[in-house]
C-alpha cells in the first residue's frame, strides 16, 4: 500500500465522518456561543450605583445661603452620589424616621456670615440610627469636608499669628488670599492633579470581540471531541500491517492530522456559510453585527488573515491528535479535550480577562497556546498588531510539538 492510496482512504473515511461530525460540533457550537453571550452580558452589566437623598433644612432663606448650597451641589464629589431636597425640620425628621433619607442636614441662621467673620456656625447632620450604605458613605464625604475645612481655618489662624509675631499685619491679605486661593484651586480642580487614562481588562480589544474571539477558540477545541473517527490512534495491529506494508508511522500521524485540519477547516466554513445565510435573512441584525465586532478594525492583509487561521487550526489539530494519542480511547479523549479545554482557555483569560485574574494564574495563562489562539481570533476582529510575528511562531511550535508528542505515543505504543 503506497502513501498516496493509504491518504485517499483516510480522506474517504473523514468524508463519510463529516456529517456526523458537523451535526455534533453544530451542538457545540450553541453550547460555546451561550457562554461567550452570557460572559459578554455580565461584562457589560453597568457597576452598582448607590445614590443618597439627602433633606435640606435651610433656617434662613437668602441669597448667600442659596449660592453656598448650590456650590456644594454642584460640586463633582457630591453631585454623582448626592441628590439634595429642601424640607422642612420636622417633614425631615419624619423622612429619615421613615428610611426615605440618607441623612438630614440643618443649616443654621445666618451661616455664610457666620463663616466669613470668624464665627464658624456648625452644620448638624442627622444620620438614622439603623444607617444604610449611602448614609454611611454621606458621613464620610461629610467628615472629609469637616476636615478640609479644619485645615483651612488652620492655615489662616497660622498666617493671622505669624502676621502678628513679626509685624506684617499688612501681609496678611496678600497670605490669606493665596491660602484661599490654593484651597480653592484644590478643591475644585482636584482632577488636574492627576493623570486620566483608561485601562479596559481585554486589551485593544471590545467586550463584544474578545468574547467572541475567546469563544471561538473554546468552540474550535471542544470540536475534536467529535473527530475521534478521524483523529485518534488506529489499532496497534492495524498500524503495524501498515508499517508493513510501506506505510510508516510517521506518515500514518501525518495523514490522521491533515484529515483532522481538514475537518476543522469544512467547520470554520460551514459557520462562515450559516453566518452569511442569516445575515442575508436579517441584514439589519448583520449590520450591527459588523459594527460590533469589526468596529475600529486595522485592517490587515488577507494573506496575514488567512496565515493566522490556518495556524490556529493547525494547532487545534495537533492538539486533538496528541490528547487522543495519550488517552488511548475514545472516551478517555473526548473527556481530557472536554477538562484541558475548559481549564486552558480559563487561565488564559477566556472566561475572566487575564487583568482580573490572580497574578499566578495569568502568569501561567500566558505560557499556554490558547493564548495565542485567543490572539489569533482576536486579530481577525481588531486587526493585527507587533504580537503577530510572535504569536504566528509560537503557535507554529505548538503544531510541531503536540503532532511529534503524538507520533511518539503511538510509536511507543506499537512497541508495546
Amino acid at each position: 500500500m503506497g502513501y498516496g492510496r493509504y491518504l485517499y482512504a483516510e480522506l474517504k473515511k473523514s468524508a463519510r465522518a463529516l456529517p456526523r461530525m458537523l451535526l455534533s460540533a453544530a451542538a457545540l457550537m450553541l453550547l460555546t456561543g451561550g457562554i461567550a453571550f452570557g460572559a459578554a452580558r455580565g461584562m457589560e452589566r453597568e457597576p452598582l450605583a448607590v445614590g443618597a437623598d439627602i433633606g435640606v433644612v435651610v433656617r434662613e432663606d437668602n441669597r448667600m445661603t442659596r449660592m453656598a448650597l448650590g456650590y456644594v451641589e454642584n460640586m463633582e464629589s457630591v453631585a454623582g452620589f448626592c441628590r439634595f431636597l429642601r424640607v422642612s425640620e420636622e417633614a425631615g425628621m419624619k423622612m429619615l424616621a421613615d428610611g426615605e433619607l440618607a441623612a438630614l442636614v440643618l443649616l443654621p441662621e445666618a451661616l455664610v456670615e457666620g463663616i466669613m467673620d470668624g464665627r464658624n456656625p456648625s452644620v448638624d447632620v442627622v444620620f438614622p440610627e439603623n444607617a444604610r450604605l449611602e448614609a454611611l458613605l454621606f458621613r464620610e464625604l461629610t467628615e472629609a469636608g469637616a476636615g478640609l475645612l479644619r485645615v483651612a481655618q488652620a492655615q489662616i489662624y497660622g498666617a493671622a499669628d505669624t502676621a502678628a509675631r513679626y509685624g506684617l499685619e499688612g501681609q496678611l491679605s496678600v497670605m490669606e488670599a493665596e491660602i484661599d486661593g490654593y484651597n480653592l484651586a484644590f478643591a475644585l480642580d482636584r482632577l488636574s492633579l492627576y493623570d486620566e487614562e483608561t485601562v479596559y481588562a481585554t486589551g485593544r480589544l471590545s467586550v463584544a470581540q474578545y468574547y467572541a474571539a475567546s469563544g471561538a477558540v473554546l468552540f474550535l477545541l471542544l470540536a475534536g471531541m467529535a473527530a475521534y473517527p478521524i483523529m485518534g490512534p488506529e489499532p496497534a495491529a492495524l498500524r503495524r500491517q501498515l508499517a508493513r506494508a510501506g506505510v510508516g508511522g510517521l506518515w500514518q500521524s501525518l495523514c490522521r492530522w491533515l484529515c483532522g485540519f481538514l475537518y476543522l477547516l469544512s467547520l470554520c466554513g460551514v459557520a462562515a456559510l450559516v453566518l452569511w445565510g442569516a445575515g442575508l435573512c436579517a441584514p439589519e441584525a448583520a449590520a450591527r453585527l459588523r459594527e460590533l465586532l469589526w468596529s475600529g478594525r486595522n485592517h490587515a492583509s488577507v494573506w496575514v488573515c488567512a496565515g493566522m487561521v490556518l495556524l490556529a487550526l493547525a494547532a487545534v489539530a495537533s492538539f486533538h491528535r496528541m490528547i487522543y494519542s495519550v488517552s488511548g480511547s475514545r472516551t478517555g479523549g473526548i473527556l481530557l479535550i472536554f477538562l484541558l479545554s475548559a481549564v486552558s482557555v480559563y487561565l488564559s483569560g477566556g472566561f475572566v480577562p487575564s487583568a482580573l485574574l490572580p497574578r499566578a494564574v495569568r502568569a501561567a495563562g500566558e505560557l499556554l497556546p490558547t493564548a495565542y489562539l485567543i490572539r489569533a481570533c482576536g486579530g481577525l476582529l481588531a486587526g493585527y498588531g507587533a504580537e503577530t510575528a510572535r504569536c504566528a511562531v509560537w503557535l507554529g511550535v505548538c503544531t510541531a510539538v503536540f503532532e511529534a508528542a503524538a507520533y511518539v505515543l503511538e510509536r511507543n505504543g506499537d512497541r508495546a
